[in-house]
């Protein structure tokens, strides 16, 4: 009887660190699995309300610009979801959707700069866009790739495009005002550290030269309005930035590419290449308390007369804008502001007053025979708070005076209020 209870213990053991055997293995194979490949969820969103004392008109009155208008407006300019995936061993996918203005759908338009024409804009009124698909290949600190759909390493803004990462209601007014904001196109990128320098190389399909006007320079020169994008005319994107100094990025980009063989009818453009040329110089410093930005961006347009002369051909159903586009546009921005509550260290709120200088003009040089409409140089001067009640949660309001070429034309005021999120989710 002993010998069998003593068996049948022995074999009760057994069992029981068979079975933590086998569930110490399958942990240590989650925890191997969980470290291999982890699945991210962020995202970030803007609920923005506008108050105007201008029309939206611009050419309203020839003597005078906008005419006086109260009017307001509010408006979820972005939702953005980004889903990252790391499959271990370097490899990794990274996307964005962002749903601007409420969703998708078709809207009414009422175009000022074609003669106060309506016009059905299929692809606008709310937009669902895949701002980002790529996969990654980490190599080295120094040397990785990626292939997909990328944000361009163009600017201050573009790059750090967050609604925590700028002061200002909306997108800084200078530059987005003439370049796409973000922009997003599809090609190869290489990008590392080397040291207190890093790097950004990119090859992507590049603008559509039908898309150029006066008002928005190249931002609608973004392809978009055909299924596929054209990739006859690639660009490069080239950008650097020293961080050797704690709380100091100071860096520089490029961009380069023709145009003219990616319209429709390139035969409408032969012989040209309407080469874009941008420079942009930027920087920031943040010391915790004390935050500085600043950017400088300028731009040229090759052929620019022929493309003017071409493109006013272009029939009204097209949906492009026909009107003269300038060969140099020039933009420059700063913004100041400090956290009022660092004097209360029991707060774990930050509180920034803020001020911001803006000047753009997207006619700034132009092709003999072009006229440089005043009303695309403005000034803007901007002033007021950021109130972090968390870190990536904030509480935005400004007041901005715009001042426009000439004298003869109105100023123009703007009031700005929005609630921002940015952060991971999981």
């Amino acid at each position: 009887m002993f010998k069998k209870i003593a068996l049948g213990t022995l074999i009760l053991l057994a069992l029981q660190i068979d079975i933590k055997a086998q569930s110490t293995k399958t942990s240590d194979k989650q925890k191997v699995e969980k470290k291999e490949s982890s699945l991210t969820i962020g995202g970030y969103g803007e609920i923005t309300y506008k108050h105007y004392d201008y029309s939206l008109n611009p050419k309203a009155s020839l003597t005078t610009g906008t005419l006086k208008e109260n009017r307001a407006t509010i408006d979820i300019p972005r939702f953005v979801m980004s889903i990252n995936y790391d499959f271990g061993s370097g490899f990794s996918l990274g996307t964005e959707i962002e749903y601007e203005h409420g969703g998708t759908g078709s809207a009414m338009e009422f175009e000022y700069d074609e003669m106060g024409e309506y016009e059905t804009e299929v692809e606008k009124g709310g937009e669902v866009v895949l701002e980002q698909f790529h996969l990654t290949k980490r190599f080295s600190s120094a040397f990785n790739l990626r292939v997909g759909h990328l944000i361009l390493a163009m600017g201050l803004t573009n790059k750090h495009h967050l609604p925590t990462e700028y002061f200002t209601s909306s997108r800084p007014e200078s530059e987005t005002a003439f370049m796409p904001s973000t922009w997003h196109e599809t090609g190869l990128e290489a990008f590392g550290q080397i040291q207190n320098w890093r790097y950004k190389v990119q090859l992507v399909n590049g603008l559509d030269a039908n898309g150029f006007s006066s008002n928005k320079w190249i931002a609608s020169a973004v392809q978009g309005k055909f299924e596929m994008a054209k990739a006859t005319n690639m660009a490069f994107v080239g950008d650097l930035e020293y961080i050797g100094i704690d709380g100091i990025t100071l860096g520089g980009s490029i961009y380069t590419g023709k145009t003219t063989k990616n319209i429709v009818d390139v035969n409408k453009l032969k012989g040209l290449d309407g080469r874009v040329t941008i420079y942009s110089l930027y920087g920031k410093l943040n010391t915790g308390n004390f935050v500085a930005r600043a950017n400088f961006i300028k731009g040229n347009i090759g052929d620019s007369y022929k493309i003017n002369e071409a493109n006013r051909s272009l029939p009204r159903t097209s949906q492009y804008s026909k009107t003269p586009v300038a060969k140099g546009a020039m933009e420059y921005g700063v913004e100041l502001g400090y956290n009022v509550l660092a004097f209360y260290p029991s707060t774990k709120t930050k509180l920034y007053p803020f001020v911001r200088y803006d000047y753009y003009n997207s006619m700034e040089n132009v092709a003999e025979g072009i006229w440089a409409d005043p009303r695309y140089k403005k000034e803007v001067y901007t002033l007021g708070f950021n109130w972090f009640v968390k870190s990536n949660i904030a509480i935005k309001a400004d007041y901005s005076l715009r001042k426009l070429g000439s004298k003869e034309l109105n100023d123009e005021k703007t009031f700005g209020l929005s609630v921002v999120f940015a952060g991971i989710f999981k």
